[in-house]
């Protein structure tokens, strides 16, 4: 999926035909629904909003989607097609990249039966965060997920696990995976918390504290400090590299 740096100011979206979508960067809202494919988004990021001032929302992800996609992790030959929702049956279909409920705007591949949520879609395979740690993402995690204890990983509401995405991380010679599932959780928790605190955060900025916390605890010249990686992850985000726009 093509990345933007500098995204355009207005947009017209068949998501919303009626208007005109303006880009807009909030920075002490709360957190938000997209209306496209239904995932949350923090109070301090990019978005399409309205221009008439209708109540609706767009991911700049999910707003300037590709119709089509081939993406790393499945093979040059797997091709999604952008669908506007979830195909048939529509309570059964369920992103293959991080195990939550596809219920709006979702990239399906017909000929393997595959869902991608388009921030899911969108992830960058590697980027370097604050520190020079280099972050990689695996279709699978060869260790256990270092925040839901979990080597597979867990589709929502559901007891079958299957091999979702995560992030591999190194930290003092240290390795580590934070599944992509669990990222966005940590996010939902940090952009509520933002909301209270007027600090801003995305789904990588969320985590990195969090895995930098739990890493250093494992590290044998590592001085983990008090607090918990969800404590230090909500106290301490730090303005880093982006992994989604």
């Amino acid at each position: 999926m093509k990345l933007y740096e500098e995204p355009p100011a207005v947009i017209s979206s068949d998501a919303h035909p009626a208007h005109k979508l303006k880009l807009q960067v909030t920075t002490d809202g709360p957190p938000f629904r997209c209306d496209g494919c239904k995932e949350p988004g923090g109070g301090k990021e990019r978005r399409y909003s309205c221009d008439a001032g209708c109540d609706f929302d767009l991911h700049t992800t999910c707003a300037l989607s590709s119709p089509t996609l081939k993406h790393p992790l499945f093979g040059g030959d797997v091709e999604f097609e952008l669908l506007p929702s979830a195909p048939p049956p529509v309570d059964a279909t369920y992103c293959d990249a991080c195990g939550d409920r596809a219920r709006g705007l979702v990239y399906h591949c017909f000929d393997r039966d595959l869902d991608l949520h388009p921030c899911c879609a969108a992830l960058r395979m590697e980027s370097v965060v604050h520190g020079g740690h280099l972050l990689k993402l695996c279709g699978e995690a060869e260790l256990r997920c270092i925040v839901c204890g979990e080597k597979q990983g867990r589709r929502q509401s559901s007891s079958s696990s299957k091999r979702f995405w995560a992030y591999r991380w190194c930290y003092d010679g240290v390795t580590g995976y934070l599944h992509v599932a669990c990222m966005k959780k940590i996010a939902v928790m940090s952009w509520e918390q933002d909301y209270k605190d007027g600090v801003g955060g995305g789904v990588v900025e969320a985590s990195v504290t969090i895995m930098e916390g739990m890493l250093r605890r494992r590290s044998p010249t590592g001085n983990a400090g008090s607090g918990s990686g969800v404590e230090l992850g909500i106290r301490g985000l730090e303005n880093i590299t982006k992994i989604v726009e």
